[in-house]
């Protein structure tokens, strides 16, 4: 018998409606007596990025305050705006390790008068800009796929010389724009926002005929029995927007 257990979980609001199974089990717990707590999780405050930029640099809190508080304000404390901020300060020369002093160093004046977008997707999407072009169109494919996919399901979309499976998967997930589930065996989107940016790469004037382009693909290099399943669902969705 077990007498104390405790579960986390993390779900996101917006994809889980009082339909779904999470929705129906979670009332099943509180029907009998198991006490459920809800921890909306938001944007984060100042004292919680400035841990976060102490952790990161290894300084003591007192001395990235200064730092801390420019980031927050200029990333409205979104956790991915934070770190993507911080890594594009880095590739700028704006934040860098000082060898002679052997610790993380920084330029405020210069990070003050920093441009940055106040949208999240938008800033994303020119930090995706500036990656390699294999990679980018990598990231423009699997974002009109959907939330998540199969590797199989991308094999179809693209062509064998647009890039290489392995190295891009390895480096989405080292960014943190996908990481595997391994009990669907699906790759998912770390975030929405995130496979929005990826959405974004692709000119708008451009979008429909890409649409067209990844359901022509799907549709003819698919089985009998794969128009059967899900995989269906994608292809009409591609075509009607092409």
């Amino acid at each position: 018998d077990i007498n104390y257990f405790l579960l986390l979980g993390t779900y996101r609001e917006n994809e889980v409606i009082q339909t779904h199974p999470l929705s129906s089990k979670l009332n099943e717990l509180r029907a009998q007596g198991i006490q459920v707590h809800t921890i909306k999780v938001g944007q984060l405050e100042l004292e919680n990025v400035n841990s976060l930029v102490s952790d990161a640099l290894y300084l003591p809190p007192s001395l990235c305050r200064s730092l801390s508080s420019l980031v927050h304000s200029k990333t409205g404390g979104i956790i991915l705006f934070v770190l993507q901020f911080l890594t594009s300060l880095n590739e700028e020369g704006l934040l860098w390790f000082n060898m002679t002093e052997g610790r993380w160093d920084f330029d405020l004046g210069r990070i003050r008068v920093k441009e940055i977008s106040e949208n999240v997707v938008e800033h994303m999407t020119f930090q995706m800009a500036r990656l390699p072009r294999k990679m980018r169109f990598g990231l423009m494919l699997a974002s009109f796929l959907g939330s998540n996919f199969d590797r199989k399901v991308l094999e179809k979309a693209k062509n064998e010389e647009e890039f290489d499976f392995n190295s891009f998967f390895s480096s989405s997930i080292e960014a943190g724009f996908l990481h595997y589930d391994e009990f669907s065996k699906r790759f998912v989107w770390a975030n929405d926002q995130i496979q929005q940016a990826a959405y974004e790469l692709v000119p708008r004037a451009k979008r429909d005929s890409f649409h067209l382009l990844i359901g022509s693909r799907l549709f003819l290099r698919s089985s009998p029995v794969e128009l059967k399943s899900n995989l269906l669902f994608c292809i009409v969705d591609n075509m009607n927007r092409g």
